[in-house]
């Protein structure tokens, strides 16, 4: 054996020194990166658990390069850096990481540029500092070593014991948190680890289908008193952007945000004042999915792409077979955001008029203004066959809640000028002004008197987590920003010439829409598997919590639970929401396992597509 050659082959493991360098310098991203994320408890436990996997990692991309070793492992650890630097993005906004399942939602980035490009922070691109450094000196590293075969079984062997180290610390957190895994358990590499291998897995449920019936036939959904007070007449469903319910009669330097809502409230109207979002990361497509559907959308996949080839009973569905109705639904975004398109398809609608079908004559944030969807549908509602069933999706009120200044209808005081909740309550008068305009359009086309109208929030826009937004909302609402007030949304049912005016405190959410709504419209909801209340006829008020709470997360009348995010039941907090004081936790094991079931056994019925059956 030559010298030269000799020189180049590896006798011991000098490959190693670059891998262990990599790692530990990810390892430091890594520590940053959950005190960010604020796991002050186990910090170090979690991070080194970590380690393992981020170690493995650079041993295969070690292993498995026969030529350009350091640059194959300068590329994993740009791609990791940029791991990092995508995550703090999305957490700074979410507070949370970025499920898996997202992949198939990367298309629709280019949609939401400008509320990402609001998040980027200088300081997040350092993140890449380290890259830059050893791009600098990757020259000293030892590119040239050969691997000798017995040490490559050696390095395959330690990354296979990682793998496996990690899969099994992994399980037992999990198993100890009764199934919740969490990035607050596991961390940043090991959440996305685990949440991979759990969507593989596919790991069955021990759940029965006569228990599935038992329950979701259980409650009277029928309430002798409402039952088809609006039957027949055309229906409006105005779901509303990141609408908040502490927005409703509210007045800010003397002016009302929501004069339109509030006037609707006050006459010929149900007004449900503890009504709670109950999206995922669907969002938007989230609220449509539980409102039409009476099911939680997925905690693992994006809904409308998850469920794409189930068989439903929807509202809308159930409102054409049983009352001939037409269906519409208008939005001023493209139709395949969120898989709208196809969805809609498995939901009985018949037409989705969305950005392509209308003129975009005035765009503002993501899409078509609110006002010009609600002037160009005018035609549309014209042609149509009645009754019809038209749902729109409004879009204006998104975040970052910029808006041109000519619709700054609000004066507001110095202290929200150039701040996120300031702008978001200039987008919120604005959408409240448009639909004031809507109404008006309807009445004078006679399509208002022979109408019921549901409006209600789709998900939160501002966040108890952001200091600044925090202050802001918590002066403008007199007391603290909680969290049982960033969930709630208001939802109103207004029937023109009613003489109604009723005011409904029993607390419900988005799962509840369908069999309270239904019962209005007169559905016969006997074998519809559902698994929401009719708000007109219950006793006690109960919602699941979802949104990334710990899974088990609740409200009822009387408290709010959420479920710790690493799993830990004992790690939870709750506090009575009259006094705001804090409540044993023993007094919530209740509503949490009935939290858990219901979301378990929401989720099997859609795996198994049992909803036809």
């Amino acid at each position: 054996m030559g010298f030269k050659k000799l020189n180049k082959l590896n006798l011991g493991y000098e490959h190693l020194k670059e891998v262990l360098l990599f790692s530990t310098l990810t390892l430091i991203k890594m520590l940053i990166f959950h005190h960010f994320m604020n796991l002050n408890s186990g910090i170090l436990l979690i991070t080194f658990n970590n380690f393992i996997l981020v170690l493995a990692i650079y041993c295969l991309v070690d292993i498995c390069s026969k030529e350009n070793r350091i640059r194959n492992l300068l590329i994993a650890h740009f791609l990791i850096s940029s791991l990092f630097f995508i995550e703090k993005l999305y957490f700074s906004h979410f507070f949370t990481l970025i499920p898996i399942h997202s992949v198939y939602q990367i298309g629709q980035i280019g949609g939401v540029s400008e509320s990402i490009f609001t998040l980027i922070k200088p300081i997040y691109f350092l993140f890449f500092l380290d890259c830059f450094f050893l791009l600098y000196y990757s020259k000293k590293f030892s590119s040239n070593i050969l691997l000798q075969k017995k040490h490559k079984l050696v390095s395959i062997s330690l990354a296979i014991i990682l793998i496996l180290t990690t899969l099994f610390v992994n399980s037992n957190i999990v198993y100890s948190s009764k199934g919740v895994y969490s990035p607050y358990n596991l961390g940043l590499m090991n959440y996305h680890f685990y949440d991979i291998y759990s969507l593989l897995s596919n790991r069955p449920s021990e759940q029965k289908k006569k228990d599935i019936d038992q329950y979701i036939h259980q409650n009277d959904l029928i309430d002798e008193d409402t039952f088809g007070l609006a039957e027949n007449k055309n229906i409006f469903i105005l779901q509303l952007e990141s609408i908040h319910n502490f927005v409703i009669n509210k007045k800010v330097n003397g002016q009302y945000i929501t004069p339109v809502l509030n006037g609707l409230i006050a006459k010929d109207s149900f007004y449900f004042d503890n009504y709670f979002e109950q999206v995922s990361t669907g969002n938007t497509s989230d609220a449509e999915f539980v409102s039409n559907n009476s099911f939680y959308p997925s905690d693992n996949v994006q809904t409308y792409s998850r469920y794409e080839e189930n068989s439903f009973m929807s509202f809308p569905q159930l409102l054409k077979e049983q009352k001939d109705y037409s269906t519409m639904v208008f939005h001023g975004f493209h139709a395949e955001f969120w898989n709208r398109e196809d969805f809609y398809k498995t939901q009985g609608i018949d037409s989705f008029i969305s950005m392509e079908q209308l003129y975009d004559d005035e765009i503002i944030g993501m899409g078509i203004s609110d006002g010009s969807v609600f002037d160009q549908s005018l035609d549309y509602l014209m042609d149509s066959p009645q009754p019809f069933y038209a749902k729109y999706i409004t879009l204006t009120s998104h975040t970052p809640f910029k808006m041109d200044e000519k619709y700054h209808f609000l004066d507001l005081p110095k202290s929200y000028h150039d701040t996120l909740v300031g702008d978001y309550l200039q987008t919120v008068k604005y959408l409240d002004t448009m639909i004031g305009s809507f109404l008006k359009n309807l009445k004078e086309k006679d399509l208002y008197d022979n109408s019921i109208f549901i409006i209600y929030g789709d998900h939160k826009g501002l966040r108890v987590e952001d200091e600044n937004a925090n202050q802001l909302v918590s002066k403008l609402i007199g007391k603290t920003f909680t969290h049982d007030e960033m969930y709630k949304v208001p939802m109103i049912i207004h029937i023109p010439n009613s003489d109604l005016n009723e005011t409904i405190s029993t607390t419900g959410g988005m799962i509840d829409f369908y069999p309270t709504v239904g019962n209005l419209m007169g559905l016969k909801l006997d074998g519809v598997p559902i698994l929401g209340r009719n708000l007109f006829n219950v006793d006690e008020g109960f919602a699941v919590i979802k949104d990334p709470m710990g899974k088990g997360s609740f409200i009822d009348d009387d408290k709010i639970f959420l479920m710790s995010n690493d799993g830990v039941f004992e790690n939870s907090t709750a506090w009575n929401l009259k006094t705001g004081e804090p409540v044993d936790l023993s007094n919530c094991k209740d509503g949490y396992k009935k939290a858990l079931y219901k979301l378990n056994l929401s989720e099997y019925i859609l795996d198994n597509n049992l909803i036809s059956e």
